[in-house]
């Protein structure tokens, strides 16, 4: 296919599944107002999002990565009444405008927002798991180390997604190759594709997600 077509494409999954409600339109806006990276995930994606999260019925969910808390919403929107995810946000700005954003939303009640390097908190949280699902979209060098903990802390056929897998085509740049994130996520893929733990593959949605199943074993 040739990139015209591709467009075409895009543009066709994006008017049947990329809709969004006058919240997350809010949200997006938001963001753009307080100058954060517009580097949330796209409507499409958010729906496949929730579409893995239903078939994996997962209940406890972790993110990596708040922003605005544009996916969590996402997110939260598609868990049980007794669902809960913890979202782990290194800027305390940004946290307390996604705790707005989940207030908007009506999920205060089912989503926590915790303020502080990821790296650092996770193995707190190691206590409060297995949990079903993580979602990793925060600093890609440090994807592998993520996943090294998401392996040890999601129940057997819980669920791993992490957004940018094609780190906007950088992957398959020789020239891009030096690049700390760029190489921690083709570090990433490479481990979902080999470690004989998870079952894995990329969907080629937007910027790509990985996405994991934590099989049975050691």
């Amino acid at each position: 296919m040739d990139q015209s077509t591709i467009d075409r494409l895009n543009d066709y999954l994006h008017d049947l599944f990329g809709q969004e409600d006058e919240v997350l339109k809010a949200i997006r806006a938001r963001a753009l107002d307080e100058g954060f990276p517009q580097i949330q995930i796209r409507p499409e994606e958010g729906l496949m999002l929730q579409f893995l999260l239903k078939a994996n019925d997962a209940r406890r969910v972790i993110e990596l990565g708040t922003l605005a808390g544009y996916s969590g919403v996402w997110i939260g929107r598609i868990l049980p009444e007794d669902g809960q995810l913890i979202t782990l946000e290194i800027d305390e700005e940004r946290a307390e405008v996604a705790r707005e954003s989940f207030r908007q939303a009506g999920l205060s009640d089912r989503v926590q927002v915790r303020v502080g390097d990821a790296l650092s908190l996770l193995p707190g949280l190691s206590a409060e798991g297995p949990f079903d699902a993580i979602f990793i979209d925060a600093i890609k060098s440090e994807y592998p180390a993520y996943l090294a903990w998401a392996v040890d802390n999601i129940r057997v056929g819980g669920l791993i997604v992490a957004h940018n897998a094609f780190r906007r085509g950088k992957i398959v740049e020789p020239a891009a190759q030096h690049d700390d994130l760029v190489r921690g996520t083709l570090a990433f893929n490479r481990q979902i594709s080999e470690d004989p733990r998870l079952l894995g593959s990329i969907i080629p949605l937007g910027d790509g997600l990985a996405v994991a199943v934590r099989l049975a074993g050691s």
